[in-house]
């Protein structure tokens, strides 16, 4: 996890801009993929975004990432179309740096346990917060999962390896409007969305039953996904551990980014 001294940049730098290094980031036409980016501090003519009712969440994101990124490698200013094709992972980086930046590493959370939904207050540092930033970029763009049970088609053919990409700004943007009314359903078009390969199952019938087939494999399984892409992913890792206050319930909290501004 960086520093705020390594977070910002050195003397030349004027106190209202920062610097990030991207955990996975832009990847040009050519190839060439830039990580180093420049952000200024969030300002009182930012803060009406927080009210448009019209945006999504992750139009909302990539609205704040335009006015606030300055430049990502040579590229300034950042167009939304490369907001958008940023990984999530840089994505929920750089609203991370911009918080930290603007309103400094002191966080009031709330979170609610799932035994009991009693809310837990918990003062956190955003500091403390790891960071996992692949050295080689576009190359750890997928992970690999093995299934126990997997996918039995109509054929009688068990399909057992799944590969899966991390997602981008445009997937986050496909599933948004999906995820404010039905989150359960989200994460899974999410998860068919980002399928590259499910064993030898045809990219048609993928794009076409892929709901479907995510839904049939076993809860084991479904869980193995879920911790590899928890456990694997670049960028922040927002999992807190959390001591309920009512029940004293030890669970695993999801610390919610769109939660860090507090703006009300």
């Amino acid at each position: 996890m960086p520093t705020m001294e390594q977070l910002l940049p050195g003397e030349p730098a004027p106190p209202v801009t920062g610097a990030a290094w991207l955990p996975m980031g832009l990847v040009q036409p050519d190839g060439t993929t830039h990580r180093d980016a420049a952000l200024r501090k969030l300002r009182g003519s930012d803060e009406v975004l927080f009210h448009e009712t019209a945006l999504s969440g992750a139009e909302l994101v990539t609205e704040l990432l335009r006015a606030c990124v300055t430049r990502i490698g040579p590229v300034s200013p950042v167009p939304a179309a490369d907001l958008d094709q940023l990984h999530s992972a840089d994505r929920d980086y750089l609203l991370f740096a911009l918080r930290r930046f603007t309103f400094g590493d002191a966080w009031a959370a709330v979170y609610r346990c799932p035994a009991c939904e009693a809310a837990a207050r918990v003062d956190e540092d955003l500091a403390t917060f790891p960071v996992r930033v692949p050295a080689d970029g576009e190359a750890t763009a997928t992970t690999t999962v093995e299934l126990e049970d997997g996918y039995r088609d109509r054929d009688g053919v068990t399909h057992t390896r799944l590969v899966v990409r991390w997602p981008r700004g445009h997937d986050e943007h496909f599933v948004s409007r999906l995820a404010e009314s039905d989150p359960w359903q989200a994460r899974d078009a999410m998860l068919v969305r980002c399928i590259e390969a499910f064993g030898t199952l045809p990219r048609a019938v993928l794009e076409g039953f892929g709901v479907k087939i995510v839904r049939e494999l076993t809860l084991g399984d479904r869980r193995r996904i879920q911790r590899a892409l928890d456990d694997g992913a670049p960028g922040v890792d927002f999992r807190r551990t959390v001591r309920c206050p009512a029940c004293a319930l030890d669970y695993t909290a999801i610390a919610d980014v769109t939660d860090f501004f507090g703006v009300s």
